[in-house]
């Protein structure tokens, strides 16, 4: 049985990038959770991500051996299998930043909801003092006040991480620009005739402009004169 070609394997690709846009689409739907810990749909969703970016990197390694193996591959083959591999480093991106997301609210909901059972049983003891109880402990009130300082501390480090996180990502696109500009741009000037067909297309724009500025004075010439 002969081995799958380019063809076959990159519609293989093609399937699983679908499938990967789904999964993140559905994956996104957890950001914002109001949940503690991650219900057993996301986990399996989790899961899944996994395995369908790790099947991507092996197709797409099959396409790399390929093209390796087959020197008379044509560019446009070459550019879809360059294509491929920037599609799958900007689906990781997206997967990673959603998690990171999702990873942070909820650790944000954990520490609000400590804070406010550590101030529900801070107001028990004071009630429970008022009417007679055993009165509150200095050092006790003073180790209370320390956690919830450090809880409040780490909650501000993840905000400066995340915000971090964020300027990283956005060079991280502003960079993907640059080089799908360069990539349009190289592309552009291989493929014959095409700088003639764009260097004639501003001389004709050109000629339009100065056309068209051409009729705009002449009649401003005839109304100043009648």
């Amino acid at each position: 049985m002969s081995a799958p070609s380019f063809v076959q394997t990159r519609a293989q690709a093609l399937n699983l990038e679908k499938q990967t846009e789904a999964l993140l689409s559905k994956y996104s739907t957890f950001q914002n959770t109001s949940t503690t810990s991650p219900s057993d749909e996301e986990s399996n969703l989790d899961h899944s991500i996994d395995e369908i970016l790790s099947k991507r990197e092996e197709v797409i390694g099959s396409l790399v051996r390929i093209s390796e193996s087959d020197l008379s591959l044509s560019t446009s083959k070459l550019q879809q299998l360059q294509r491929h591999k920037e599609n799958l480093n900007e689906q990781k991106k997206a997967y990673n930043k959603i998690k990171s997301i999702i990873k942070d609210d909820r650790n944000r909901n954990n520490l609000l909801f400590s804070v406010r059972s550590d101030i529900d049983a801070h107001k028990q003891r004071n009630v429970s003092s008022s009417h007679g109880g055993p009165a509150l402990d200095s050092n006790d009130y003073i180790n209370d006040e320390r956690v919830r300082a450090e809880s409040a501390n780490n909650f501000a480090e993840r905000l400066l991480q995340q915000a971090y996180n964020t300027r990283d990502e956005l060079l991280a696109q502003r960079s993907i620009l640059n080089n799908a500009q360069s990539t349009m741009m190289g592309t552009i000037q291989s493929i014959p005739g095409v700088n003639v067909l764009i260097s004639k297309i501003n001389t004709r724009r050109k000629r339009d402009t100065v056309i068209l500025a051409s009729v705009i004075s002449f009649c401003i010439i005839i109304l100043f004169l009648y």
